[in-house]
């Protein structure tokens, strides 16, 4: 018997609206498995309904999981087998990942109600938060700007790779090469990010989205330090906010994307599948090895060089050239991962031990108005590692110290007001309470929570937010 048919977005609802026939979704299918609210809606050949958002959402991101599930080895989420997803918790220009659920919000303006869950970029970039924390878990909690970053440059990834396992997508990408001479790389609805959501949000606060949508993989930002640049600033600068200098590297690897398609003169779907698989690969297998320290870009690229020459040896030089003209890697650096490659020295930049992971330990906290030390998780010390960012003439950056690294960030937080202080005392309630925040319009834009474990006071992530702190919906 043939799967039953569903009425789907090919890719965003502006994008340019293309609607595509697809087999109805199994929600329940394990691996990475999914909940959704009861009751389970109807399917609906409407696009403005619950029935039709309910069932794209579920179609992306049964898409998503079936492509990253593989390259996962616990198999399952963080949490467990399930990971609940709730399609429109309230008003908002927001979507989340709390570990427990994928959490998408709707924003109200005077023009029109845009759903976040009706795009599957955001349903897949999400869907990315989810697998990264998959793979590697510590990531979530440890505190570097650029290692936050990363997670959100990884969503973006997930948002252009799995937009790619649609057939119809492939074709019409391969098509648009005739008209950019052939280049991957040139902005277009494969490298403009949630644009209905995007295009809406920029009209309220341009400081967080581009004018068409809400990030742009094709973009002229190299590497730099984050911690000296404006908390925010509009999107035609960069900022030490999380989703601003995540372009970086989204952008390196979206010119390494385009790089691997060139090696085919008249690139084919399959082969287009191909590169997304192998991209795929990369990134993860990259994750796996990468020690995480405070200088975590260009940890996670050299990496990233030496896997995609294991993968294709033709792959080597457009990744490590991606990552020298953004600045992510410095000449230095890429030059010691040649010589790696070819045995002539040997890296020491394998995970070995605890040195390559992060530590929990005590931070001054006076100035944050506490009364007591607080104690996080610190990135380890970069000081073994081969890989190192550059300045603008390409000379390698000593990477921040740890410390430093993680003062910079809970700064940061707390000068956004990104912190929810909690109570404080030791009846401060244990675990992790994300499902009561997400759904508290008072706390859903707070990123990290105080947190008593013992006697000792505690700093937790408690989810990753992709919407602006400070805008708020027009009832």
């Amino acid at each position: 018997m043939a799967a039953q048919q569903i009425l789907i977005w090919e890719d965003d609802p502006a994008s340019p609206g293309v609607l595509i026939m697809a087999a109805k979704p199994n929600i329940g299918q394990i691996p990475f498995k999914y909940t959704f609210p009861p009751p389970a809606l109807a399917t609906s050949q409407h696009s403005n309904t619950p029935q039709f958002r309910y069932w794209n959402a579920a179609a992306a991101l049964r898409r998503g999981a079936d492509f990253w599930g593989p390259n996962v080895v616990r198999g399952q989420w963080f949490r467990g087998p399930a990971l609940t997803v709730r399609l429109e918790v309230g008003p908002g220009w927001n979507a989340g990942y709390d570990r427990q659920a994928l959490n998408f919000y709707y924003g109200v303006s005077s023009a029109a109600t845009i759903y976040a869950v009706a795009s599957p970029d955001m349903l897949c970039h999400e869907l990315g938060h989810a697998m990264l924390d998959a793979i590697e878990e510590l990531l979530w909690n440890t505190l570097a700007l650029e290692i936050e970053a990363f997670h959100e440059s990884f969503g973006d990834m997930s948002a252009i790779l799995c937009s790619l396992q649609i057939p119809s997508m492939r074709d019409s990408v391969l098509a648009s090469l005739a008209v950019t001479g052939g280049s991957l790389y040139v902005s277009s609805r494969l490298s403009r990010i949630a644009q209905q959501f995007g295009t809406a949000l920029y009209l309220i606060s341009p400081n967080d989205a581009e004018p068409d949508c809400l990030r742009n993989a094709v973009n002229p930002f190299c590497y730099c330090d984050p911690t000296p640049l404006p908390l925010s600033a509009h999107t035609t600068q960069l900022s030490s906010d999380r989703h601003s200098f995540s372009r970086i590297f989204t952008g390196a690897l979206f010119e390494a994307m385009a790089g691997m398609l060139a090696l085919y003169p008249a690139p084919t779907s399959a082969q287009l599948l191909k590169v997304t698989e192998d991209m795929r690969d990369i990134m993860v297998d990259a994750v796996k090895s990468a020690r995480i320290v405070p200088s975590y870009y260009a940890e996670v690229a050299a990496e990233m060089v030496q896997k995609s020459a294991l993968k294709n040896p033709a792959y080597l030089a457009i990744f490590r050239d991606a990552f020298v003209r953004r600045c992510i890697l410095s000449l230095e650096s890429a030059s010691r991962i040649m010589s790696v490659l070819n045995g002539a020295v040997d890296t020491n930049s394998e995970r070995v031990g605890d040195e390559a992971l992060p530590k929990l330990a005590r931070l001054e906290s006076s100035r944050y108005g506490l009364k007591e030390p607080l104690f996080v998780q610190m990135p380890a010390d970069a000081a073994k590692s081969i890989a190192r960012s550059a300045t603008p003439d390409g000379r390698s950056m000593e990477p921040t110290s740890p410390e430093a690294a993680a003062t910079a960030f809970v700064d940061q937080l707390f000068m956004k007001g990104l912190v929810n202080y909690g109570d404080v005392s030791d009846n401060y309630n244990k675990g992790d309470n994300g499902d009561k925040e997400s759904k508290d319009p008072g706390l859903a834009h707070t990123t990290h929570r105080l947190q008593r474990e013992g006697k000792e006071l505690h700093l937790i992530r408690i989810r990753f937010n992709c919407g602006p702190r400070h805008v708020c919906s027009k009832s």
